[in-house]
């Protein structure tokens, strides 16, 4: 078998032929008029369609070829009688993964499949290193993540898993666009990261001499468009947090947050879940999905869980009342690794996340979560230790995340103060105290619904670790 080098070498020396003869195997025209999935219903008409090669089958004077687009295959018939010897020994020059472009008619071979008898041939890109299959193949998902590219040509369903993922953002921005939100932009680059927790990533700006850090949320930039008078607002973007990678959690990736003037988390929950079914049916066509082998149905009334009743029950321990020590106890038991100086709020965050989480497989809402581990969330006034928080849990897995926004200054600089407290004792992802957006919230922002999701619900939908379904995620070494 010959080696890659040696495939390599062959490619170009025919790369040289082609010079030779006149050829120019890199043009910048092409002049192709239908993409083959046009082509494939136009029977007995003339077309133009391109591509790449990714078959080809000789008979003597006659050849076929497979022509991959990114809307369909097709197959092209070369005859030396209808193209001319001189083109018709151009495709000994020619290998797969070369871009070709040809003019002929669309005709049905005896065995019934759609063809184009080709006429006219010109050669688009030539290909000198050879397609995975012509050497050691694609099989690992290393290679894959860090070749995408050839994952792409290689494999037509990861093409089609993107193509949904478009959708899924475009349903998106179609369905909250049609129930009057704005579609805003906020700066990428901040003094102070805010609105959740979260450990961020530090870059310095020459010109002014300061350290800036790449936002990990959407939300106080939005809030202050809340303040400024719009009523609506809701924005797709990156965000980027300097924390462990998982099946669920890359360290940069798209987040939507919307924020509804005027609404509280009850409203919240009914607009939600109407958004989520609409996002479903859109992108995969049901609204019953599969996660790790358990069906997912979307399409029913979705429950409401006391985020408090359910950890009490798994746990043995109330959140409201229970101790830290307490906590670090449960947390010893259930084997979680715990960092220094972590507050309440985050152990009580953990420890749900080990028992109470995964037993959530139907689509639902977690509610009432308690005050420590929601620090911009509006306080419930009856129980001012809970909070008008939401989780919207399925399959367990945490798939999005609202509550009625906290609009008092008063309450907020409280809040900022204890994170501050708890950043001092060590703990890195303990929110820092944003004086500006306070200042903000004292000129006065409406009653406002708040919520955030990411595109882990499309790697759900997908039924896929998260960074599968990103174009190029981060990789260890990809600076090499």
């Amino acid at each position: 078998m010959s080696t890659l080098d040696e495939l390599r070498k062959q490619r170009v020396e025919k790369l040289e032929k082609l010079k030779e003869l006149g050829v120019d195997p890199y043009p910048a025209v092409s002049h192709r008029k239908e993409t083959n999935a046009e082509a494939l219903d136009m029977l007995g008409k003339e077309v133009t369609v391109a591509g790449r090669l990714r078959g080809i089958r000789g008979h003597g004077g006659s050849s076929f070829v497979d022509l991959v687009d990114q809307t369909a295959r097709i197959q092209l018939f070369f005859s030396k009688q209808e193209i001319g010897e001189e083109k018709y020994n151009l495709l000994k020059l020619l290998d797969l993964g070369d871009f070709i472009e040809v003019k002929g008619e669309v005709f049905k071979t005896q065995a019934g499949e759609v063809t184009v008898k080709v006429k006219d041939l010109k050669l688009l890109t030539k290909s000198i290193r050879p397609l995975p299959e012509k050497w050691h193949g694609l099989a690992d998902m290393e290679t894959k993540l860090r070749k995408r590219y050839l994952d792409l040509i290689m494999n037509p369903e990861v093409r089609e898993m993107f193509v949904k993922k478009a959708k899924f953002w475009q349903a998106a921005r179609k369905y909250l666009s049609e129930k009057g939100f704005l579609e805003v932009e906020t700066p990428v680059l901040e003094s102070i990261p805010g609105g959740a927790d979260a450990r961020p990533f530090i870059t310095h700006h020459n010109t002014l001499g300061i350290d800036l850090y790449l936002r990990i949320s959407l939300e106080l930039h939005l809030k202050r468009l809340m303040v400024g008078g719009y009523d609506k607002v809701f924005e797709i973007g990156r965000i980027f947090r300097n924390e462990g990678v998982d099946a669920e959690h890359l360290q940069d990736y798209t987040q939507l947050e919307f924020y509804w003037g005027y609404a509280d988390y009850n409203k919240l929950m009914d607009l939600v879940e109407d958004f989520y079914k609409f996002l479903v049916k859109e992108t995969t066509g049901s609204l019953k999905t599969m996660r790790q082998g358990q069906e997912i149905d979307w399409s029913g009334k979705w429950e409401r869980f006391d985020y408090n009743e359910l950890f009490k029950e798994k746990t043995g321990l109330d959140p409201l009342t229970v101790s830290v020590e307490d906590l670090e106890k449960k947390a010893k038991q259930l084997k979680i690794k715990l960092e220094e100086n972590i507050g309440k709020g985050r152990l009580i965050d953990l420890i749900y996340k080990k028992t109470v989480r995964s037993g959530l497989v139907k689509p639902c809402f977690l509610i009432n979560l308690p005050v420590e581990i929601s620090p911009l969330a509006k306080r419930i006034p009856e129980k001012p230790e809970l909070t008008q928080r939401i989780l919207v849990m399925a399959g367990g897995t945490e798939l999005g995340n609202g509550f009625s926004e906290l609009n008092d200054p008063i309450d907020q600089r409280e809040r900022f103060v204890e994170q501050q407290k708890l950043r001092e004792a060590g703990d890195e992802e303990a929110q820092m105290y944003d004086q500006d957006f306070v200042e903000a919230l004292e000129y006065g922002m409406p009653p406002t619904a708040g919520y955030g999701m990411s595109e882990r619900v499309f790697s759900f939908l997908m039924d896929k670790p998260i960074r599968e379904t990103v174009f190029f995620p981060t990789m260890r070494g990809n600076a090499e």
